[in-house]
């Protein structure tokens, strides 16, 4: 039988045209549906904004905006939600909207429409011949088929589309996810517009955006803390539980206070459905890896007023590096509750571990001891079969939402994260070797433990109001992060290889590394904001927002040995203020203008040469552009131009990560701009494309490197992915590909000089050239029930450095792998 696919109005489409900037797309898209019949069905649509919320008080909205009778739902729509409605439909769209996941159908009659319970297995609900929208689709993107999302909430707290969001933002969907077959945070960062990854080592990654590393996590809108050195997993996050990532451009420091104006990725888990449903998956992929994945969601009560969900994956694989293996097991687990037909109860536990054996620390030396260029394969490890990284992640999260009066909203949501990690690493990393013998390297070893626990409250209050005869939005809110981090000091030691580096095969004995010490950090930060989306006109608004934040910071070092002196240092700023602008004008139906202002500001524990923690970085971020939206929101496109201005960015002048000693680097200045386009172009047709470009200098109009890494971000990044379901005999096949290039990259490392007796050498720059590497994929949807993916990522096999100058070394990409998913929904 054909794959069942959802309700649309078929039109004809022209072939595509794509502009230099993506956005010159009214002529094969917008035209295309330019027929009789869709000008007579927008002549008849209207404008509507209304906000999720109970069934009753949504259709009770819906009748009061589109004068139209909707009789019977007093008593069917009780206890029920609704996603709301917002942007630009005719009736019968707008009642398939208001009614998604209800069980319930509007029935025209005489009059107006009267509600009714859906048919036992009626499947889709249906009116006629509507099409279905992204927007209409509501904010949650998995089982819409899209890479896009109709609604987002991340940039200023107020729910808005994309084209109302007056900042760059990139969607990354559950669809998008599953056809790439990215199961990993790095996995699914690496491939989205305006992103660059880049190694650490095996276990942990630097993301950048606009050429600054994105240091901003949050999960369902909730700020975390990340630490890119000791990391504690976030790099390693598994997407199972996700139901998309939004990916905010820029700075964003109304919602996250303070942080680096490179981007937020913010993580929006999945939510138990209104009805059943349930998949087990299991993949198999290049290098032992075996995966299993089970999702159950549905209602608990026959009411359907208590849901769940639940999610399990096992997952033992090991990899292209010689002597390494990574297990994770993850157990998620969902509950709502409408304790009245205007109060919902969620509450949630989220558990996912990680252990590797054989991890690197930092990779391989990138030069010989005379000078040369080293050649290691792309397959040698240099950690020994034991060395380890083992996280322990456990979030509980808890929120109630209230429904108040006049469409008014009360949230509080509340999460605690406890976060373990425990590390024994041992790396042929350090030295350069011979060339003929491969003798003179030396080992990095060290022991590090810790664990974390962040509490995490956020109170909101949001909804409308009426001014000067128009209606208004309105968000005030509170948050509260404290993080404490208890890290027993084991310190580092670095004994010689004692053999070629040739002849390594993992085999070094265990050493024995006393505590030496205890670590106890601190953070805190406190936030009130405020945010308004006023409407002085149809066309015109206007969303101002100002945040005042507290923050502290400790972080004390005690040593075992008395003669060796304790570290104290503590940073403490009160009533900082975050303003935040936003204009957004709408051309026309399709087309908006925008331009926004934010603060910049970003507390460090980076220390200088006399041991005193460096000024916070200050500055302004500038963005302005066009965005676009096409096919009733089902594709949207945006292009944007930037500028970033900072100063007090810590560039790092000797030693390493927290024992560096590092300088301020003033007048760091970004800009440059980004084009994307997300969507489906026709049905059965996705694609989600992109291209950025950034240029970073400072006041001497010197590169700025990363005080980690040591390297510059690329430059330039295009993204391109794309899928097409077939027609005819061929309608259960889907086949898509993509193709992932970025600039070249370099950076500082050490190289060795036989000829200089008093230095030994000195730094050089390496530069990683430009590469693409093209991903393939296919998907056989045998039945309704059950169907097969096959991945191919790095098609041609390209061989590429993804990582430099941590520690001087460097890190090769990932070769080619193929992946086979086979899926069976219940």
């Amino acid at each position: 039988m054909p794959t069942p696919s959802r309700p649309r109005l078929r039109l004809p489409l022209r072939p595509l045209t794509l502009c230099s900037a993506l956005l010159c797309l009214p002529a094969p898209w917008a035209q295309a549906a330019e027929t009789p019949t869709s000008q007579q069905a927008d002549s008849q649509r209207q404008t509507y904004n209304i906000g999720p919320g109970p069934l009753v008080t949504v259709l009770n909205r819906f009748a009061e905006q589109s004068t139209v009778f909707v009789a019977g739902h007093n008593d069917l729509a009780a206890g029920k939600q609704s996603p709301g409605l917002r942007g630009r439909y005719s009736v019968e769209q707008a009642l398939q909207q208001l009614l998604q996941g209800s069980g319930l159908q509007a029935q025209a009659v005489s009059g107006g429409y009267v509600l009714q319970a859906l048919p036992a297995h009626s499947g889709p609900l249906q009116l006629g011949t509507t099409q279905v929208s992204a927007q209409g689709l509501g904010a949650v993107t998995e089982d819409s088929h899209l890479y896009t999302t109709g609604a987002s909430a991340s940039a200023t707290g107020l729910n808005l589309s994309l084209r109302e969001t007056p900042q760059s933002v990139t969607v990354i969907t559950r669809q998008q996810m599953d056809d790439q077959g990215t199961s990993s945070i790095a996995d699914t960062l690496r491939r989205a517009p305006g992103v660059s990854v880049q190694n650490y080592d095996s276990e942990r990654w630097e993301f950048s955006s606009r050429g600054m590393p994105i240091t901003n996590f949050q999960y369902d809108g909730v700020n975390t803390t990340y630490d890119g050195v000791y990391d504690y997993g976030t790099t390693s996050t598994d997407m199972a539980t996700f139901d998309r990532v939004e990916i905010i451009k820029g700075a964003t420091g109304l919602m996250t206070g303070s942080g680096d104006p490179s981007a937020t990725v913010n993580l929006i888990r999945k939510r138990p459905t209104r009805e059943f449903k349930a998949s087990v998956t299991g993949t198999v992929g290049s290098w032992d890896n075996y995966r299993s994945e089970g999702d159950i969601s549905g209602p608990l009560t026959e009411s359907g007023n208590l849901r769940g969900r639940f999610v399990g994956v096992y997952q033992d694989r090991s990899s292209y590096l010689d002597h390494y293996q990574n297990t994770k097991d993850i157990a998620y687990g969902i509950l709502e509750a409408d304790l009245t037909p205007d109060t919902l109860l969620t509450v949630g536990l989220d558990q996912q571990n990680t252990r590797s054996r054989g991890a690197t620390w930092t990779g391989f030396p990138m030069y010989f001891s005379d000078g040369s260029r080293t050649r290691f394969s792309r397959s040698f490890n240099p950690a020994t079969d034991w060395s380890r990284r083992d996280f322990n992640n456990q979030t509980l999260f808890t929120s109630l939402e209230q429904q108040l009066a006049h469409d008014w909203t009360l949230k509080v949501s509340y999460d605690r994260l406890r976060r373990q990690h425990d590390t024994l690493l041992g790396s042929a990393s350090g030295g350069n070797p011979n060339p003929t013998t491969g003798d003179g390297m030396f080992m990095y070893m060290g022991k590090f433990k810790g664990e974390q626990i962040q509490d995490n409250l956020d109170i909101n209050l949001h909804g409308p109001f009426s001014l000067f005869g128009r209606e208004h939005e309105l968000i005030a809110g509170f948050m509260l992060m404290n993080a404490k981090q208890d890290i027993p000091v084991h310190g580092s030691v670095y004994p010689p290889v004692g053999g070629s580096i040739y002849q390594w095969r993992g085999e070094f004995a265990k050493p024995d590394i006393p505590k030496i010490g205890d670590n106890d950090i601190l953070q805190r930060q406190t936030g009130a904001y405020l945010a308004t989306r006023l409407k002085p006109t149809d066309d015109l608004a206007v969303i101002l927002g100002t945040r005042v934040s507290d923050f502290k910071g400790i972080d004390n070092t005690h040593y075992i040995d008395p003669t060796r002196a304790d570290v104290r240092l503590r940073y403490q700023q009160t009533g900082v203020v975050t303003p935040y602008a936003g204009l957004i004008y709408d051309l026309n139906d399709t087309y908006s203008v925008y331009t926004s202002y934010t603060n910049i500001y970003q507390p460090q524990m980076s220390k200088d040469v006399s041991g005193k923690l460096l000024d916070p970085v200050e500055g302004d971020s500038y963005e302005a552009g066009i965005k676009a939206e096409y096919l009733d929101g089902r594709v949207n496109a945006s292009f944007a131009v930037f500028r970033i201005e900072q100063d007090n960015v810590a560039q790092l002048v000797s030693g390493w990560s927290t024992e560096g000693i590092y300088k301020p680097i003033e007048g760091s200045t970004t800009k440059g701009f980004e084009v994307e386009v997300a969507g489906e172009l026709r049905e059965g047709w996705n694609l989600s494309a992109g291209y950025s470009y950034n240029h970073t200098r400072d006041a001497n109009n010197d590169y700025v490197y990363g005080s980690v890494l040591q390297t510059t971000a690329p430059q330039q990044v295009a993204r391109l992915f794309t899928t097409y379901r077939l027609s005819g005999a061929w309608e259960r096949l889907t086949l898509g590909g993509g193709v992932n290039w970025q600039s070249d990259f370099f950076g500082k490392v050490f190289q060795p000089d036989p000829n200089d007796p008093v230095n030994g050498g000195h730094d050089s720059r390496i530069t990683q050239d430009s590469y693409y590497l093209v991903d393939a994929m296919a998907r056989y949807q045998f039945n309704s029930h059950l169907s097969s993916t096959l991945n191919v990522k790095n098609l041609f096999d390209k061989q590429y450095y993804t990582g430099l100058g941590n520690f001087g070394t460097g890190f090769y990409g990932e070769p080619r792998s193929l992946q086979l998913t086979t899926r069976w929904d219940f």
